[in-house]
């Protein structure tokens, strides 16, 4: 590019970046008219169209950038965790910030196709989507592209990663590993009957089934989960022991259940289906039992995850973060005992990355059967919630409680063998000792 030469649209849009964030850009551009501005990092934030740069002139922030990723304006090459932190830094920026910084960018004249009238939403956007029907809409994409982002285990909740991981320890390793906590937790023997509070795909009472002898109930809002699951168990030969329901929690009635699971469920809950959810869990389990709730929760800092425009109107549009303290409180007022809590936070940033590895991965089929967008939304959405996870957002608790006996016959263990961690070097060690 000679003196003459007005700026390409890469070295703009750069320039604008840079203002907003008040440093250099960690990764290079590359815009439709040819022009690049790179780095050493080697990746690459791509700008296939005019509308990229429309999109964020008209819904300046976390929207408008979230548009152009979903509608294909735009692309990230390379580290999509690593842009998206930087990024997220820019379009999180006050309004008034960013326009100034956009006007200031455009003083050399504007670039050709960027102005104009707004871009249609991209068809994947939603809202106000609430109960079974934002369950849907986030689980039933497809069992095989839930296959392809989660792995064989088809567990959709955080892994359990023993001292950070370990050598050889993968995803299906850590998956069946946090199986094995969960049911040593609930202290689940030979002929026990365990209720699965929003199932997925039944892995947990497959495990539970297999390796320690239980019966099992099962209930989900997700026709695909439901479907799948129930065939899971026919295939497993469990049928007699095991069902699956397309049914709502709050609505079971063929209580009480030895053990109770509520497996990463309550961010579906608005603050009054919190209530009704740690009632159902009280109503649930028998005098003595135990009840594991794992709960994704907001932290000090996190609240603006709440009014995330990109969770709410494309993966999450029913999001609803309570904290760890609310969810103890509410369980108290309707009789459980708190027995045992543990911070499983740094378990999921790994388990994040090894399901944006395997759509990373398995892009080219995921697209052909589920579409650009919803792809998009799940790259965008996976390097979200690592970014926010890692950042002390968000966290994720296994609280253990127990409904006490009648006055009189209380009886608790301070710390049961179950709690102890599982092995990770072959099978589950199976039901902890009577």
């Amino acid at each position: 590019m000679t003196g003459t030469e007005p700026p390409g649209a890469a070295h703009r849009v750069a320039a604008f970046l840079e203002r907003a964030v008040d440093a250099p850009l960690a990764f290079g551009i590359r815009a439709w008219d040819g022009s690049t501005v790179g780095s050493g990092s080697g990746s690459t934030l791509v700008l296939r169209t005019p509308r990229a740069v429309r999109r964020m002139l008209w819904r300046p922030g976390q929207l408008g950038a979230a548009r152009s990723f979903v509608a294909g304006d735009s692309d990230i090459e390379g580290d999509l965790v690593a842009v998206v932190r930087q990024l997220g830094s820019v379009v999180g920026a006050p309004w008034p910030d960013l326009a100034g910084a956009a006007l200031a960018g455009l003083r050399g004249g504007p670039v050709r196709g960027v102005l104009g009238l707004p871009v249609a939403r991209p068809s994947a956007e939603v809202r106000r989507y609430r109960g079974a029907r934002a369950v849907r809409h986030h689980y039933d994409v497809g069992d095989e592209f839930y296959r392809l982002v989660l792995g064989p285990s088809l567990v959709y909740s955080c892994a359990y990663w023993p001292d950070g991981g370990r050598p050889g320890h993968g995803l299906a390793e850590a998956q069946r590993a946090k199986l094995d906590v969960v049911c040593r937790k609930l202290g689940l023997r030979p002929g026990m009957r365990l209720l699965d509070l929003g199932c997925g795909w039944g892995s947990l009472l497959l495990h539970a089934a297999r390796h320690y002898g239980v019966e099992g109930v099962g209930v989900t809002l997700s026709r695909d989960q439901a479907r799948l699951a129930a065939r899971r168990v026919e295939e497993a030969g469990l049928s007699g022991g095991v069902r699956v329901r397309l049914q709502d929690c709050r609505a079971v009635r063929d209580g009480p259940f030895d053990a109770v699971a509520s497996i990463e469920m309550t961010h579906h809950l608005s603050r009054s289906g919190r209530r009704e959810h740690a009632a159902a869990l009280a109503r649930l389990v028998v005098p003595g039992g135990r009840v594991l709730s794992h709960e994704l929760c907001v932290l000090p800092g996190g609240r603006k995850l709440m009014r995330n425009p990109f969770l709410l109107r494309y993966p999450h549009p029913d999001l609803s973060l309570g904290t760890v303290g609310r969810s103890a409180l509410l369980a108290e007022r309707h009789g459980l005992e708190l027995l045992d809590a543990e911070n499983l936070r740094d378990h999921f940033a790994p388990t994040l990355r090894s399901w944006l590895a395997n759509l990373e991965g398995n892009r080219e089929r995921a697209t052909e059967l589920v579409g650009y967008q919803t792809v998009a939304v799940w790259r965008l959405f996976l390097a979200v919630s690592l970014l926010a996870f890692d950042a002390g957002l968000a966290g994720v608790q296994h609280l253990v409680y127990t409904r006490p006996h009648p006055v009189g016959r209380h009886v608790l263990t301070a710390r049961p063998s179950g709690f102890r961690r599982p092995r990770v070097d072959g099978a589950p060690p199976g039901p902890p000792p009577v």
